[in-house]
């Protein structure tokens, strides 16, 4: 996005030298072709090269929001809040803004049972992340068992169904999925679930139809996601296969 503001800005700047040109030239002798190139692609790279030195870094903040990590990982979700709010107002360009709205959402929203259901999540989260997939699985199945209403559920229900398909156990993937995509979940990870279900059904040899039928309920209950223009293709590619 930073090339593409740099480029708008070349082209305006150099329209504005090309009018600028032509008012001269009225009164001068025309210059040369090649020296009107040699002017365009100086001031074209003047720019470039005083925008890449003074924007903003995509990295700049990444402590702070290391320590809203943390903080989250840990149990400690008020001070991950703090530190998440300080992060999403003061570095809106960093590459990690979407993660940490996505723990201040968590933190703000999925909160009951005096935190413990956040608290399983969180530390299945460390799990994953540290390369511990079975312990993030148990983990997960246990928090499950023992707070089935949690606010959360569906985010543990969603991390079984990665991880049932990470080690290529496809139905329990589709299962722990489908749980989450039920429409009555309301979930703002159905759609991600319905893709995951329809995937993996497919590597459980069920069938395409099956997918087919999976995809096609994104498609129509979720029409402004952005996995929906994908599954879109996909859906068209599927069915010119099975008509060959």
């Amino acid at each position: 996005m930073r090339r593409i503001r740099i480029v708008s800005l070349a082209v305006a700047l150099l329209g504005a030298c090309g009018a600028w040109c032509g008012a001269w030239a009225a009164t001068q002798p025309p210059p040369q072709e090649k020296e009107k190139e040699k002017e365009a692609t100086d001031v074209y790279r003047a720019i470039v090269r005083a925008a890449e030195v003074h924007s903003p870094s995509d990295t700049l903040g990444n402590g702070v929001y290391a320590a809203a990590k943390e903080a989250f990982y840990a149990g400690k979700f008020d001070e991950a809040i703090a530190h998440a709010g300080d992060f999403t107002k003061a570095y809106t360009r960093n590459l990690n803004m979407n993660d940490a709205l996505e723990l201040v959402l968590l933190m703000r929203g999925f909160r009951d049972f005096q935190d413990e259901p956040l608290r399983g999540y969180a530390k299945v989260l460390a799990l994953r992340e540290g390369g511990r997939p079975d312990s993030a699985s148990a983990l997960a199945a246990r928090t499950l068992e023992r707070w089935p209403g949690a606010r959360i559920r569906y985010h543990l229900h969603y991390q079984m169904a990665e991880l049932a398909r990470d080690r290529g156990d496809h139905a329990a993937a589709v299962t722990h999925a489908m749980a989450v995509a039920d429409s009555s979940s309301k979930s703002r990870l159905a759609p991600a679930a319905l893709k995951l279900a329809g995937d993996e059904t497919i590597a459980l040899g069920e069938g395409r139809d099956r997918a087919l039928k999976l995809y096609q309920e994104l498609l129509e209950r979720f029409p402004d996601s952005p996995l929906t223009p994908g599954v879109r293709s996909q859906v068209i590619e599927m069915r010119k296969g099975m008509q060959l």
